[in-house]
């Protein structure tokens, strides 16, 4: 048995006890609706198709690969929702913030939802949904704001 330090310790613990619904619900789909692997694949739950957070570099990136909610209207389902506002039209010196939200959707990708610290992961713990952006209107920050109050007062 390997010798852990107390930290190291607590993670493989927790890991250990996580339960894995999400998590075999997700692969199950996947393989549902992602077409089974080639044939010379020896591991037969990797599906044709990329779908769901595995592997974390390729799929259509989502906040932590949360799944897209198309209807908006359904958000108060989940626990967390994730939003983009693509917006710099106010901005003098430094443009660039509207691509922020494809920025932050595209490194959280790199992530995956265990926190080896808190021995958490969120798949299991609660449940997310990325929104996708909101509609600004780039000549118009006055109707952009309005949009932007709009969608943050609906979820």
């Amino acid at each position: 048995q390997p010798r852990y330090g107390k930290e190291a310790k607590f993670a493989v613990e927790a890991e250990a006890k996580l339960p894995t619904t999400m998590w075999e619900k997700e692969k199950a789909w996947a393989l549902e609706v992602g077409l089974q692997g080639a044939d010379s694949l020896r591991d037969k739950s990797i599906p044709t198709f990329s779908r769901g957070e595995l592997p974390h570099f390729a799929g259509i990136n989502t906040f932590l690969k949360a799944p897209y909610l198309e209807d908006v209207r359904e958000c108060g389902r989940y626990d967390v929702a994730v939003l983009g506002a693509p917006l710099d039209s106010g901005t003098t010196y430094r443009p660039g913030t509207r691509f922020g939200p494809q920025g932050i959707r595209r490194i959280s990708a790199l992530y995956g939802s265990y926190s080896f610290e808190l021995g958490v992961d969120l798949r299991e713990s609660i449940t997310i949904a990325d929104l996708g952006d909101i509609f600004t209107i780039p000549a118009n920050i006055e109707k952009s704001f309005d949009q932007i109050s709009k969608a943050v007062s609906h979820v």
